[in-house]
């Protein structure tokens, strides 16, 4: 007679076995959505000193921006470069418009 296999092994082997093919991303996607946001806004003094540090870039410099993207608030770093006529920031290949920026700060001072 064959040796009962422990409830703990047993349970490992159906680890890697999705039993409903997509549940996982589902999932996420639902959890993604649920944990959205509205969209705040600046106060006068966040406002005031992005728009001194964006008219101080010269492009090339190093940055960090805080971003409304899709109901979530979002880090980036990189070069920045502003596309001033079209209203967003460059950040390395990421553009983000003017209105969704939250927050930026200079990092190669």
């Amino acid at each position: 007679m064959r040796e009962k296999m422990p409830l703990a092994q047993r349970a490992k082997q159906f680890l890697p076995f999705d039993a409903v093919r997509g549940l996982r991303q589902a999932l996420q996607a639902k959890e993604f959505e649920v944990e959205s946001v509205q969209k705040g806004k600046l106060s006068e003094d966040e406002a005031r000193a992005i728009s001194s540090i964006l008219s101080a870039l010269q492009g090339g410099e190093t940055v960090e921006a805080k971003y409304f993207q899709d109901g979530h608030y979002y880090f980036t770093q990189g070069e920045a470069k502003l596309v001033f006529d079209e209203g967003y920031l460059k950040v390395d290949d990421m553009k983000i418009h003017l209105k969704d920026l939250f927050g930026l700060r200079l990092l190669n001072r």
